[in-house]
């Protein structure tokens, strides 16, 4: 059975079983249809009818534009060469669709003559020939189709047939969005929104944008959803994103979809749920959205909101760098480089990187200069790293440009200019790199490239650490703790290296470490002591490893043992921690293993541990297991004093006062004497090996010599 709407005006046309009680565009009354009376555009209604409908008997389509065409119906003839040309419901046969196009535009059919104007421009049916593609477009656009003006719009913009205009694109797009085409309206938005052929303009932009979206057209939902999210011609409101985002998505536009997922990961507009920003996610990608393909790879990938799976992962990063998506190959670059999901393969992460960066991917070109800098994958470049580097950087990339900066400060693949690499690295500082802040503030505290300034240094201190940069956090906590660019400060130093030691920042659980032990800034807590030291000893912490070694062998905080203090030590020094080589030579001295302790001590004072200096001028002064040379030990003295050690300041004025190693000086010697023994007694070095026993040798040194 065969029914109409009863207003003839609403053309709706349909088929079944059992005549439907109202018509479903206009909800008017259906009648029932007599086949020999029906004309030919009856049948094209009906047939279109059948094309929209999913689930649709195709070849009754065709049937029904042909019983169109049958009877002269100009508009059944061209849906019928559409028919022709998709193979929809028959056999595609481009060179059919062009002969009944031709047929179809004699009959005064308008959008047969768009249709002509198409296979003329992509060689459809016949030989590919712009310019009469452009004839076609403008006779359709004059005659006032509104398809046809959008034709002509794009030909005058992209020079097809006709000399490039731009202005003359946008004046028939006006013409199209004047008589609500959708298309048109939509198109007009975007020319304001991107100052294509017309000055820019997002409150006209946001305008057509409406006007398109309220017609229908979910593209444009999208786009006014973009501009309630970025306030672009609107006020910004993240509630209007994501209601024109789930408009646009509901409507079956997938970069909506993605859009939409992505509100509902971070909690945009609405409330975070990341069961349905996947579903969202899993609908773009299976409409073919590249970008929700990459997203849910992401989500596959850290677990986020699904159960990870690497397998997965990998599966839509793949479809997504494939299809041509720039993040997408950076991230499946990334894959092969650490062997997620697949096998680790340098050269096959170098080749995404590579696809990547020429798609302007900005994160892909910063990895594939860091693969060229350091020859992962690809022969080592200097002259390519930095022209990654610097493409990726000049595109806006923060990373890149703070690697660009630590080029020019190394004079790597460039000659060094410390002025150069502040410049990127205030440049990566202020698109939110948090090392470029961080590197920034380091320049600006030593006067590397710019004078030195110690509250710039703190304020990109504190920009990084408020960013969330854990070693700008260390470095804040340290500039506190000492009164650097800001006033000594303990509890904020605290606040800050606690920080910093719970985002994992091996330095800061250390210090925090020292702090618990000696009770500065925060009540003495052994227990908390021993907690950061061991964390930090666990990232290998050199230091950290040192200071437990400490409180192994003064059984502060732990038990006494002087075995576990040693390995300590031991593991300590293996990573080039010299304090630790000197405390290994203290209570190897102490066991008389003498011999074993010279060599520590000297392998810390290779260091530059000033106790070192000291114990091997004590070794020397006294022939200890070496040629006793008076010499040697004030050199070694003169040596520890310039580092700042106190025990050699003491050591060094005792030998001036007794000859030994030079000439002898005793009323000055005496002075000197005196001085450092002052020194020694406000020294923060007070509990440092031996300390307590050098005083008392110089007390009795100036006793000895004051009559």
């Amino acid at each position: 059975m065969i029914y109409h709407c009863e207003d003839r005006t609403c053309n709706y046309w349909d088929e079944g079983e059992k005549l439907p009680e109202r018509c479903p565009q206009c909800g008017r009354k259906l009648l029932r249809a007599n086949e020999t009376d029906m004309t030919g555009d009856d049948w094209t209604a009906l047939g279109n009818t059948l094309w929209d409908a999913e689930a649709s008997d195709k070849k009754r389509m065709v049937d029904c534009f042909r019983k169109a065409a049958y009877l002269g119906s100009a508009w059944g003839v061209c849906n019928l060469g559409i028919c022709m040309e998709q193979g929809n419901g028959v056999e595609a046969d481009p060179v059919q669709a062009f002969w009944l196009y031709q047929q179809a535009v004699e009959m005064g059919s308008l959008n047969a003559v768009c249709c002509l104007g198409v296979c003329y421009q992509y060689g459809i049916g016949t030989a590919p020939d712009a310019e009469k593609a452009a004839e076609l477009y403008c006779k359709a656009a004059e005659y006032g189709s509104p398809r046809g003006q959008m034709l002509l719009a794009r030909a005058f913009h992209d020079g097809i047939g006709v000399e490039a205009d731009a202005a003359e694109a946008v004046h028939w797009v006006r013409a199209a969005a004047y008589q609500r085409y959708g298309e048109g309206m939509h198109r007009l938005g975007e020319c304001y929104a991107y100052g294509d052929g017309v000055e820019q303009n997002w409150e006209h932009a946001v305008h057509w944008f409406r006007e398109a979206a309220e017609s229908g057209v979910s593209e444009a939902m999208t786009d006014l959803g973009y501009c309630y999210e970025k306030g672009c011609g609107v006020e910004q409101s993240w509630e209007q994103a994501f209601s024109w985002y789930r408009r646009g998505a509901e409507c079956g536009d997938p970069v909506s979809m993605c859009n939409l997922g992505l509100c509902y990961k971070m909690g945009h507009g609405v409330e975070q749920n990341w069961q349905e920003a996947i579903k969202w996610y899993e609908q773009g990608a299976q409409c073919g959205d590249l970008q929700s393909m990459n997203n849910l790879a992401y989500c596959y990938e850290r677990g986020e909101g699904v159960e990870q799976n690497e397998d997965r992962a990998l599966y839509w990063y793949r479809r997504s760098a494939e299809g041509g998506n720039g993040n997408a190959m950076c991230n499946l670059g990334w894959c092969y480089k650490r062997g997620y999901g697949v096998e680790q393969n340098l050269q096959e992460a170098v080749k995404w990187y590579e696809q990547g960066a020429q798609c302007g991917n900005l994160q892909s070109m910063n990895n594939l200069a860091y693969c060229y800098e350091r020859g992962e994958g690809v022969e080592q470049n200097e002259d390519r790293a930095l022209y990654w580097y610097r493409r990726s950087a000049e595109g806006g990339n923060g990373n890149a440009m703070c690697n660009l900066g630590w080029c020019y400060k190394r004079g790597y693949g460039v000659e060094q200019n410390l002025q150069e690499a502040v410049k990127w690295y205030e440049q990566g500082a202020q698109c939110g790199n948090l090392q470029s802040m961080n590197n920034l503030a380091y320049c600006y505290e030593r006067g590397e490239g710019v004078e030195q300034n110690e509250d710039r240094a703190l304020y990109w201190y504190r920009r990084g650490a408020e960013a969330g940069s854990v070693h700008c956090m260390f470095c804040l906590g340290w500039n506190y703790s000492n009164g650097v660019g800001v006033k000594q400060d303990m509890t904020e130093a605290i606040r800050w290296y606690t920080a910093a030691a719970e985002g994992g920042n091996a330095a800061a659980m250390h210090s925090l470490g020292w702090h618990y032990d000696h009770g500065e800034g925060v009540e003495q807590d052994m227990k908390k002591a021993i907690y950061w030291y061991e964390r930090a000893a666990e990232q290998n912490r050199p230091a950290a490893m040192n200071s437990l070694g400490e409180c192994y062998a003064m059984g502060r905080g732990v038990p006494r043992d002087l075995e576990t203090a040693m390995e300590w030590y031991r593991r300590a020094a293996e990573l080039g921690e010299a304090m630790a080589d000197y405390n290994m030579g203290w209570h190897l001295e102490q066991a008389g293993k003498l011999s074993e302790a010279y060599a520590h001590y000297r392998k810390a004072a290779d260091g530059n541990d000033d106790s070192a200096w000291w114990a091997l001028g004590r070794f020397y002064e006294n022939g200890v297991v070496v040629a006793q040379d008076g010499k040697e030990a004030r050199r070694c003295y003169e040596t520890g004093e310039k580092l700042g050690s106190v025990k050699c300041k003491m050591r060094l004025a005792r030998c001036k006062l007794l000859g030994i190693g030079g000439r002898r000086e005793k009323k000055a010697g005496l002075d000197l004497c005196r001085q450092a023994l002052e020194l020694a007694k406000e020294s923060s070095e007070k509990e440092d090996y031996g300390y307590e026993a050098e005083m008392n040798l110089l007390r009795r040194t100036i006793a000895e010599n004051e009559s």
